[in-house]
């Protein structure tokens, strides 16, 4: 059974190279100054759901976006839903009014400064991760630790798919994304490559995964792109009209730990 457990990971280890479907990636929100940043959030149940309102600086400057205050963000879905979300802190926004469901659209409003910024995006169907694993393979004379998730990803449909990770308490700068182009209905176990994510004995590891819409997914991977080309930086495609930058994603989650033996 082990020797079949590294069998699967050991051939999901090549896929990672064929399909190069995954990888990490920094946010950097943009290379002009001043920009309107959203980053909204409807998670399935009943929330809170949650909206951030930034302003970006220049490439060149630290990443210290000043918050946006004072905004008029409404929140509503296809079903007649609607919620006018509070400023809970300095640029953040909050609503437990409106429920994440499966398969339901929901409408982002924001208004700033006369300006009015508007998205819409479908919740796609949850997949669950069902295990979370720590393995290791040999790299140049020593053993190397992998975390490992692994979910059963639906067949027949397109599905995409976002993991963030939390070393003991602590988030981790990177994150990874996944298409399942070419793991189409199959049981997937694909190790997580983050830079600086070295696990040691004793750490406790905490994965989500979330599952996301395909604009959500073309939003980070054109991130991605402008880590691969960083000398010419280019805004990230996003689903959110109106010139703003950042996107609006309605999502499901599914979280586990583990502690590295």
């Amino acid at each position: 059974m082990k020797h079949q457990q590294h069998l699967i990971i050991g051939m999901a280890l090549l896929g990672t190279v064929l399909s190069s479907c995954r990888k990490e990636i920094t946010l950097d929100l943009g290379n002009e100054s001043n920009k309107v940043v959203i980053e909204a959030i409807v998670s399935e149940g009943n929330g809170p759901q949650t909206v951030r309102l930034t302003r970006s600086v220049a490439f060149e400057a630290s990443n210290a976006f000043p918050a946006i205050s004072n905004a008029t963000v409404v929140l509503s879905d296809d079903q007649g839903s609607s919620a006018l979300l509070t400023e809970t802190s300095p640029g953040f926004y909050s609503t437990d009014s409106i429920v994440g469901s499966v398969g339901r659209t929901y409408h982002l409003n924001v208004q700033v400064d006369g300006t009015t910024y508007a998205a819409e995006c479908r919740m796609p169907v949850a997949v669950h991760m069902d295990t979370l694993m720590v393995d290791s393979f040999p790299a140049f004379g020593v053993d190397t630790r992998i975390i490992v998730p692994g979910y059963i990803d639906p067949a027949g449909m397109a599905n995409y798919y976002r993991f963030t990770v939390v070393v003991n308490g602590e988030k981790q700068a990177g994150l990874s994304l996944e298409s399942d182009r070419f793991t189409d209905g199959n049981l997937v176990l694909q190790p997580l490559f983050m830079s600086g994510l070295e696990p040691e004995s004793g750490d406790v590891v905490e994965v989500t995964m979330q599952c996301i819409a395909p604009e959500v997914y073309d939003y980070f991977f054109s991130m991605m792109q402008n880590v691969d080309n960083a000398a010419t930086p280019a805004d990230p495609v996003s689903n959110i009209s109106g010139g703003a930058l950042g996107y609006f994603s309605a999502q499901t989650t599914s979280t586990r730990s583990v502690t590295v033996p």
